[in-house]
C-alpha cells in the first residue's frame, strides 16, 4: 500500500476552486490587476488629509484585501494539495510575492493612520458617520500606537516579512515534501504508509499495538534525521520574536505576543490579555487535568494488558475491536443534522460544504500535513482533511468544518479588514462542533457500546486540545524564557525541556523515550506565535455552551451562530461575554477539567 499522487485523487475528493477563480487564466489576470494597484499605492502617496480623503482609501483598501485574499488562497490551497508540485511552488512563491506588496500597502496605511493624532481621528468620525463601518480597524490601529516604530522601521519589516517568517516556511517545506518515513508492518504483516498527518489522525489511534509501535519507532527515525536543522529552525523563530519584543518596547516576547497584533494582519487578532492570564490558564490545566489523565493511563494499561505504557500507547482505543466504518455521505449527514441546534442558517452553510464540494478529503504525496478549516472572504468557507472512513474521522472532519462555517458565516456579516477573528476565540465553533455531534450520536444511537467510545472520544480531544496544546504552549514559555536569559536554544535544550514537561505531566504512568522528546518537531504550531493555549481556552467555552444547549435548548445554540457572525469585530472576552460566558476568569476552565473527571469515572465503571 503506497500513497497516491494528486492526480490519482477522485474529484469528488477534492474541492471546488473553481468558486475563487474558474481558472488559472483568471487567476493570473487577477494577479496581475492586483500588483499594478499595489505598485500604484506603493509609488504614490495616500492622501488622508480629511475625513473623506479617509473613507475612500478604506473602501479602496477593503476591496482589493478582499481580491488578494481571493488571489493568494487559491495558490495556497492547490499548493495544500501538493507542495511536490514545481507549478504550485511557483504560483505559491509568486503568492508570497504579492502578498509582501499587501502587507507594505497595510503599513502604509496603518504609518499614515497612526501620524493623525486620535483627537483629530475622534473628529474624522464625528464628521463623516461611514468610517464608523471601520470601527473595528480603526481600533486595532489606535492599538497598536504605543508599540509602533517608525514609519521607516515598520516599512522595512514589512518588506522583510517573507524572510521573516522564513522559519515556518522552511519547516512546512522540510515536513511536507522532505521528510519521508519508512513503511511499517501491521499485525497481519501489511505495509502500511507512515506520514505525520495519518499517524496523528489515523495510527496513533489504532487498536492495532503492533502497528502502532512500529509507526511510532519508524516516525522517531525519521523525525530525528532532521531535529538538529529543525531545531534550528525553531530556535531562529523564537529568537526573531525575543528581538521584535525589545525592538517595540515589550517586557518580553510572550508580552508581544498576547498584547500586539498589527492592524495590517486581516487574519487573526490578539485580545490584548495580560502573560499572568496566559500562565494562569497553563497552570490551571496542567495542574487539574494531570491527575485525570493519569488515571485514564493506568485504566488504558489495564484493559490493554500492557505491562509498559509507551508513548506511543496513550492514545489506543480502549475498545480495540469497537471501530465502525461510516461513509463520507453518512457522516454528512449526521454532521449537518447535529448542528441543526444552531438554527436553519448554520445548517445550511454546513450542508453546503458537503453539497458543493468545500472539503479536499484526499490523501496523496505532498499534500499539507495539517488539517485546516478556513475560506475565502467574498465565497465561501473550505475544509482540508484527508478521510480515512470511521466515527474517529467524521469528528475530526465536524472539528474543522466548525472553522470553515464559522469563517464563512463571519466574512458574509463583516468586512475584510474588521475580520481578523480573535485568537482567544477561534478554536471555539469548532470544538462545538464535536461536542454537537456526539450529543448527536448519543440521542439517536442507543447503543452503550457505542457511548462508550464517544465518551473516549471526548477523552482523546481533551488529550488533544487541553493536553498536547497545553504542553507546547508550556513548552514555548519555557523557551522563550531560556532564550531571554540567553541561553543557547539546541536541540538538546528543546528536546529535554519537552521531555520534562511529560514526564511531569504523566508521572511514572507513560513511558517518555526519545521519540517522545522529538514532539516538538511533529506541529507547526510553535510558528504561530503562543497559538496552541487557545484550543484549551476554546473548548473549555464549547464544553459549557453544548451542556447549556442540552439543558436550555435551540435559543441558546441560535444566539452562539450571532456571536460566530460578529467575527473579528469584537475581542475574544467580548465574544465570550455575548454568548452568556465569563472568560476573564478560570472558572469555566476548571467545570470544565471537572467534566474530565466525570468522563474518567464513567469509563472505569464501563470497563
Amino acid at each position: 500500500m503506497n500513497l497516491i499522487a494528486r492526480k490519482e485523487v477522485p474529484e469528488e475528493e477534492t474541492w471546488n476552486l473553481t468558486d475563487i477563480f474558474p481558472s488559472d487564466l483568471e487567476w493570473e489576470s487577477a494577479y496581475l490587476a492586483a500588483e499594478q494597484e499595489l505598485d500604484e499605492i506603493l509609488t504614490g502617496m495616500i492622501s488622508l488629509s480629511s475625513s473623506l480623503d479617509i473613507l475612500n482609501f478604506l473602501r479602496k483598501y477593503d476591496d482589493l484585501m478582499e481580491r488578494l485574499e481571493r488571489i493568494t488562497s487559491y495558490c495556497f490551497f492547490k499548493y495544500s494539495e501538493d507542495e511536490s508540485d514545481p507549478l504550485n511552488q511557483k504560483m505559491m512563491g509568486r503568492s508570497q510575492l504579492l502578498s509582501g506588496k499587501g502587507n507594505k500597502v497595510s503599513t502604509k496605511l496603518v504609518n499614515g493612520l497612526i501620524a493623525i493624532p486620535k483627537e483629530a481621528m475622534a473628529k474624522y468620525v464625528d464628521e463623516e458617520k461611514d468610517l464608523q463601518i471601520f470601527e473595528r480597524f480603526l481600533q486595532r490601529v489606535d492599538e497598536t500606537r504605543q508599540h509602533s516604530l517608525s514609519p521607516d522601521i515598520e516599512e522595512t519589516l514589512a518588506s522583510l516579512g517573507q524572510t521573516l517568517d522564513s522559519p515556518e516556511s522552511i519547516y512546512l517545506t522540510v515536513t511536507s515534501s522532505d521528510l519521508k518515513f519508512e513503511l511499517v508492518k501491521d499485525q497481519n504483516g501489511n505495509n502500511v504508509p507512515v506520514s505525520l498527518h495519518m499517524y496523528m489522525t489515523q495510527i496513533e489511534t489504532s487498536p492495532d499495538t503492533i502497528l502502532r509501535r512500529n509507526a511510532y519507532q519508524s516516525l522517531k527515525k525519521g523525525l530525528k534525521g532532521y531535529q538538529h536543522g529543525l531545531a534550528k529552525t525553531l530556535s531562529n523563530e523564537i529568537s526573531k520574536h525575543v528581538s521584535l519584543s525589545k525592538l517595540r518596547g515589550f517586557p518580553s516576547a510572550l508580552d508581544m505576543h498576547l498584547q500586539f497584533s498589527p492592524a495590517s494582519n486581516n487574519f487573526y487578532s490578539t485580545d490584548g490579555i495580560t502573560t499572568e492570564f496566559f500562565e494562569q490558564v497553563l497552570d490551571t490545566f496542567q495542574e487539574g487535568l494531570s491527575p485525570h489523565m493519569q488515571r485514564y493511563a493506568r485504566l488504558r494499561k489495564s484493559q490493554l494488558g500492557l505491562d509498559t505504557l509507551h508513548f506511543s500507547d496513550v492514545k489506543a482505543p480502549l475498545d480495540p475491536d469497537f471501530d465502525p466504518p461510516i461513509s463520507y455521505k453518512e457522516a454528512g449527514g449526521i454532521i449537518t443534522e447535529a448542528v441543526g441546534v444552531l438554527g436553519a442558517e448554520y445548517q445550511n452553510e454546513m450542508r453546503k460544504a458537503f453539497s458543493d464540494r468545500w472539503v479536499y478529503r484526499g490523501d496523496n504525496i505532498g499534500r499539507r500535513m495539517i488539517a485546516f478549516g478556513g475560506g475565502v472572504h467574498g465565497v465561501h468557507g473550505y475544509s482540508f482533511y484527508p478521510w480515512g472512513g470511521n466515527l474517529f474521522d467524521m469528528l475530526l472532519l465536524s472539528h474543522e468544518l466548525g472553522h470553515t462555517i464559522h469563517y464563512s458565516l463571519s466574512a458574509k456579516n463583516q468586512r475584510i479588514i474588521n475580520n481578523a477573528q480573535s485568537m482567544l476565540f477561534v478554536e471555539s465553533p469548532s470544538t462545538l462542533v464535536e461536542h454537537l455531534v456526539v450529543d448527536y450520536l448519543r440521542e439517536h444511537r442507543n447503543e452503550p457500546r457505542l457511548n462508550r467510545w464517544l465518551n473516549m472520544y471526548l477523552m482523546m480531544s481533551y488529550h488533544h486540545n487541553c493536553v498536547t496544546h497545553v504542553l507546547e504552549a508550556e513548552l514555548l514559555r519555557r523557551l522563550y524564557k531560556i532564550a531571554e536569559n540567553k541561553e543557547p536554544l539546541t536541540t538538546s535544550v528543546i528536546s529535554e525541556t519537552k521531555g520534562a514537561i511529560l514526564s511531569k505531566f504523566w508521572g511514572d504512568t507513560v513511558e517518555i523515550d526519545d521519540g517522545a522528546k522529538l514532539t516538538w518537531m511533529r506541529q507547526p504550531h510553535y510558528y504561530m506565535g503562543l497559538y496552541p493555549f487557545t484550543y484549551s481556552v476554546g473548548i473549555s467555552a464549547a464544553t459549557i455552551i453544548a451542556q447549556r444547549i442540552k439543558s436550555e435548548g435551540r435559543a441558546v445554540g441560535e444566539q452562539w451562530t450571532n456571536v460566530l457572525k460578529k467575527g473579528g469585530s469584537m475581542r475574544g472576552l467580548e465574544l465570550y461575554k455575548m454568548a452568556n460566558l465569563d472568560m476573564s476568569n478560570s472558572d469555566v476552565i476548571k467545570q470544565t477539567i471537572s467534566y474530565v473527571g466525570t468522563i474518567v469515572d464513567e469509563l472505569e465503571k464501563s470497563f
